[in-house]
């Protein structure tokens, strides 16, 4: 092959409809010949219909003989026609080094000819050019992307149709999609293209004059916007996903910019585990390129200023990303425009807490939030002496403010920088900056058409969630990313078994994240919260407000506006796995979610029961949106049963059967069941105990005649009560008898551990349950259980064998006889223990056929990530 033949390339000029412009194509082609870069001319008549067309083909033919070759083809659109033009091109002459996609109404430039030899030899490792715009007819100079980008690239068509191709990537299968015909094929042709992992690159130049009228294919097009990128974001779900547009905003855009304390640095970060640390004179020149020019230079669109230490501490209490996320959603979803917004961190006592208004108190702030918008104003508008106040109390500026509450955080470092003093001190940097004459100078004297200004790199990502704010978490090459979403997270249940489920996940190597849908505190056991990698709030009240409409009785939350919706498939779209644990307001978003890739999961605990006997509660919600979820796992199989027959249908239902609400090596089990032995041979008195929240639902009433009974009957049977009143923590109002022992609330592993080792028989004379983990504690120590035939006791509960199980009907009663016989019978009570002890189950064992459902669905994301390679990173 000759070099000149390597440096060659043909001309494609698809022509329908514009007979007298063809020519002005053409000539201004064969300027170009003599330079000897445009080898041929490939002429495409997509069916024109004016005969004028063929003769100002066949006058052309004549003038430049082997020079141009022309086809004529019945019409097969824009695309069809590009495409056989493009086949033809390779097909005459298999050596060229690519070809130039010129429209019939548009004209080449003087000089492109040199132009194209020159970025066909500058960069050997870039697949395409594309062309900046000199519009004629209407005017315009518009100015492309300088330095290409994919994700802006998934924002706007950076590049012009009437762009150089090398001949490698029309070799590797890429041509124009002949189903579009309404538009927007070139840019599907790109994306395609980046697919494949070709990239373009600016001439920098003209190469096109581009004959713009006020009607064409590009203005109907607009038109029908909507409509072709809904179908661009369809085709190419590879690009348009939350996984994919983060990594790619991480990689060249980052989002946040953290300046903490006294240091001369900045983190610019997207995630905060994957940050570059600049120096602050650095960012103070990114920021003032960017407002001087926006559309070639970027800066982080939030900046953050905070106390020495607060991010460590944000950090340890997992809370990092999300005071991020907070920062974003609040700045964007405000109704009002303060000049900066005030952030407060306190400790807090067994528990994380979250206040959406922390006023304006006289105490200085530990983080001050700025939008890139809001500090562009401070610079153009403030002056000293306004910049000066920034650091007093209350502060005299119109500021909005929110604030956390950490358990177990330590205090700041004493006299360290205040949040507004970092910030005052930043803002003088500013001030005083020499580059602040750049704000007066205009950089470009070309309009921005097929380019985007930098400040919106962190709003593309949001394409994926209807505009909501994304959760700033990379992928992990290799690792699933499971999202636990909870109404509340206290001590109950619910909580335990995320909790119980989340170490299983964490300890097979995946993530996993505790997202609590409201504003209410989390409160958090010894263990409670060690699994999860980020713990996160969705801090609107509203979702636990269940004043919206009733499905089958039972009521939803009144959340869900379209800035709220889009704001927790935002939180929650970078995760692979979502498992909602009884969140009215996840079950709104949770078909969004799953048609964008997420596997969704339902998990049903319990079927409450009110006074009347009617059922109502979390899974009559999940009947009314069984379509959204991909699975349904269920506590126990009698749930799994009722879920069934009420119209899920059986494939999407996996039982993960309770286990005991928190881990316990099984050194200290076999301590705790070697004691119980120990102590059987010394016949003691028996000891009875009510485990559990001291409410209706519990049985409290009936819990009350039976403690009455059985001190009359028996009063050396010793009677104790851990658990609080919902009506009076005292637990005196129920009238139990005076000697028993009121413990209160028991938490943490140790202490239950202790009390139930030093427990014969647990009683739970519940009027409904689900699987009870109290009963499977019980068990696993060696404790007896009596209970009433609710829920699914019997899964748990053998009666006569490793526990007992009594009627409702009279079960005051029969639980007094029942506790009396063992008390007569001990070897009755030791019997039943070893039994208890023996039937224990274990959550790896429990989670075991969820683990393996999804590992055969998570087969299908590695290929995601094979044809994506830039979604994972290592971290």
């Amino acid at each position: 092959m000759t070099k000149r033949a390597r440096d060659q390339i043909s001309v494609v000029i698809p022509v329908k409809g514009h007979p007298v412009l063809l020519d002005d194509a053409i000539g201004a082609v064969q300027r170009e010949l003599a330079h000897g870069v445009i080898r041929r001319i490939v002429v495409v008549n997509d069916g024109c219909r004016y005969e004028e067309t063929r003769a100002s083909i066949a006058a052309w033919q004549a003038v430049l003989g082997e020079a141009m070759h022309a086809i004529e083809i019945p019409n097969a659109g824009l695309s069809g026609a590009r495409n056989r033009g493009i086949d033809r091109a390779l097909e005459i002459d298999p050596d060229i080094a690519g070809i130039l996609l010129l429209d019939a109404d548009n004209m080449l430039a003087e000089g492109a000819s040199a132009a194209m030899r020159q970025v066909l030899e500058t960069y050997p490792d870039k697949d395409w050019f594309y062309p900046d715009f000199d519009f004629f007819g209407q005017k315009g100079n518009y100015v492309t992307e300088r330095e290409p980008s994919l994700l802006f690239h998934a924002h706007i068509n950076i590049c012009e149709a009437g762009s150089l191709i090398r001949r490698r990537v029309f070799e590797a299968g890429i041509r124009f999609d002949e189903a579009m015909r309404q538009g927007y094929e070139d840019w599907d042709f790109w994306l395609s293209a980046s697919r494949k992992g070709f990239r373009g690159q600016p001439f920098a130049q003209p190469m096109l004059l581009y004959r713009k009228r006020p009607v064409s294919m590009l203005s109907n097009s607009h038109d029908v916007d909507g409509e072709l990128r809904r179908f661009l974001e369809k085709k190419h779900s590879w690009l348009f996903s939350t996984r994919s547009l983060l990594a790619l905003e991480a990689e060249q855009f980052p989002r946040y910019a953290i300046i903490e304390g006294s240091d001369d640095t900045a983190l610019l970060c997207t995630d905060p585990e994957r940050g570059e640390t600049v120096a602050i004179g650095e960012l103070e020149r990114k920021l003032f390129a960017h407002l001087g020019d926006p559309y070639s230079h970027h800066v982080p669109a939030y900046f953050v200023f905070l106390r020495e230490g607060v991010t460590a501490r944000l950090a340890e209490a997992r809370v990092l990303r999300n005071f991020l996320w907070n920062c974003e959603r609040r700045s964007t979803r405000r109704n009002w425009y303060p000049d900066y917004e005030l952030f407060f961190l306190d400790s807090a006592e067994g528990s994380h807490a979250i206040r959406n208004d922390a006023g304006n108190p006289e105490r200085a702030a530990d983080g001050v939030i700025v939008s890139l918008e809001q500090l562009r104003r401070i610079i153009v508008d403030r002056d000293a002496n306004w910049v000066r106040d920034v650091d007093r109390v209350p502060c005299p500026h119109q500021v909005s403010s929110w604030d956390m509450a950490l358990d177990g955080i330590s205090q700041p470092k004493p006299y360290s920088d205040a949040g507004n003093e970092v910030f005052r001190n930043f803002l003088f940097t500013l001030l005083r900056s020499r580059y602040r004459a750049a704000l007066s100078q205009r950089w470009s004297w070309r309009e921005p058409g097929g380019a985007a200004s930098r400040a919106m790199a962190s709003e593309i990502p949001r394409k994926a969630t209807s505009g909501g704010v994304v959760f700033p978490l990379l992928k992990q090459k290799g690792r699933r990313d499971i999202a636990f979403v909870l109404p509340i997270f206290d001590f109950g249940g619910v909580e335990k078994v995320a909790a119980s489920m989340a170490r299983e996940f964490a300890a097979a190597g995946d993530r996993v994240h505790l997202v609590v849908a409201s504003d209410r505190p989390i409160h958090r056991d010894v263990w409670t919260l060690e699994a999860f990698s980020t713990v996160n709030w969705l801090p609107d009240p509203s979702t636990i407000d269940w004043t919206g409409p009733e499905f089958l009785g039972t009521a939803e939350p009144s959340w869900g506006n379209a800035h709220e919706r889009a704001d927790l498939c935002g939180l929650l779209s970078s995760m692979d796995v979502v498992i909602n644990a009884h969140s009215g307001a996840l079950h709104k978003v949770a078909d969004r979610l799953r048609r964008q890739g997420t596997i969704m999961i339902d998990h049903e605990h319990l079927l409450e029961r009110s006074i009347y006997g009617r059922g109502y509660g979390p899974p009559k919600l999940a009947l009314a949106y069984e379509y959204a979820y991909d699975l349904f796992l269920t506590c126990s199989e009698s749930l799994r049963y009722w879920l069934g027959a009420n119209g899920i249908p059986r494939e999407k239902l996996c039982p993960v059967v309770n286990a005991p609400g928190y881990p316990l090596a099984p050194s200290r089990i076999a301590s705790v069941l070697k004691g119980r032995r120990s102590r059987a041979k010394a016949n003691g008195p028996l000891r009875v105990l009510f485990m559990g929240r001291l409410d209706p639902q519990k049985g409290v009433h009936r819990l009350v005649e039976i403690y009455n009974g059985l001190a009359l009957r028996a009063p050396s049977i010793q009677l104790s009560i851990a658990g609080q009143s919902v009506i009076n923590e005292a637990g005196g109002g129920f009238g139990f008898p005076k000697h028993t022992r009121m413990l209160g609330a028991v938490r943490g592993p140790e202490a239950l551990t202790e009390l139930l080792a030093e427990t014969d028989v647990v009683v739970l004379p519940s009027l409904y349950e689900g699987l009870p983990l109290s009963v499977l504690e019980a068990q696993r120590c060696g404790v007896v259980v009596i209970a009433t035939d609710v829920g699914a006791m019997r899964e748990a509960i053998e009666d006569g064998s490793n526990g007992f199980v009594m009627p409702e009907e009279n079960c005051e009663e029969l639980f007094i006889t029942q506790i009396l016989a063992l008390d007569q019978d001990r070897a009755l009570l030791q019997r039943v223990s070893r039994a208890a002890e023996r039937d224990a189950r274990s959550w790896s064992d429990a989670i075991q056929p969820l683990q393996q459902w999804l590992d055969a669905r998570w087969e299908g994301r590695a290929c995601e990530e094979a044809q994506a390679p830039f979604l994972s990173s290592e971290g």
